[in-house]
């Protein structure tokens, strides 16, 4: 069946929960890490479980030495263990495939695609439980651009998390491969509602579109 909110959180949480409910609150800096990737047992966790759907092929030591970058092929997994399909959602090693298909989603107004893509403080794209919202990452990376990736046609350097909860003032996002871990972050909300964290160039909430 199609993936739901409470598939979604339900999903990410079991992954989250599996790795030692490593925490991380961006505004305070507090930090508590459970289970890392440089423990064999969850680099192969990785290989076996997240690459098996997202792909690549790294081996332990790839992964603990921190040559491959697992955090888009986790969150591919659980895309599939809430219940997408390869053909509703398109797992793979780079955050940029799923993010730029979201967002030509909207763009041509596919009323079918279970996610659509919303720019940074964009009406209508405020985070609720069950989006994805993203970051841009590279040297020498700007705000200004960071926002052009929206529109971007090529592979570009992105991380993104799911929204598993929110409150008034702050979201708790969950994560692959940040810091070594699956890692729930809390993030500061501004007072439009959307993410007020200057520690990363967010530019992107992609809107779950389902029940």
């Amino acid at each position: 069946m199609p993936a739901t909110v409470e598939s979604l959180v339900d999903a990410a949480t079991e992954q989250w929960v599996t790795w030692g409910r490593s925490t991380w609150n961006v505004a305070t800096g507090a930090k508590s890490i459970g289970h890392t990737d440089d423990e064999v047992a969850f680099a192969r966790l990785v290989i076996e479980q997240y690459c098996a759907v997202g792909g690549g092929n790294p081996s332990v030591t790839d992964i603990a030495d921190d040559r491959y970058f697992w955090s888009a092929v986790g969150m591919s997994a659980a895309m599939k263990s809430a219940g997408f399909t390869k053909t509703e959602f398109p797992f793979a090693q780079s955050h940029s495939t799923f993010i730029r298909h979201f967002v030509a989603a909207r763009k041509r107004g596919i009323e079918s695609a279970p996610y659509w893509g919303f720019r940074l403080n964009e009406p209508g794209g405020e985070p609720q439980p069950g989006d994805i919202v993203a970051y841009a990452r590279a040297r020498n990376m700007t705000t200004e651009r960071a926002a052009k990736l929206f529109d971007a046609t090529n592979s570009y350097e992105s991380h993104s998390d799911l929204v598993v909860e929110r409150r008034r003032n702050e979201i708790d996002v969950i994560g692959y491969n940040v810091m070594d871990s699956v890692t729930k972050k809390t993030l500061p909300l501004g007072a439009n509602g959307h993410i007020a964290d200057p520690r990363h160039f967010w530019f992107v909430t992609l809107e779950h579109r389902g029940g």
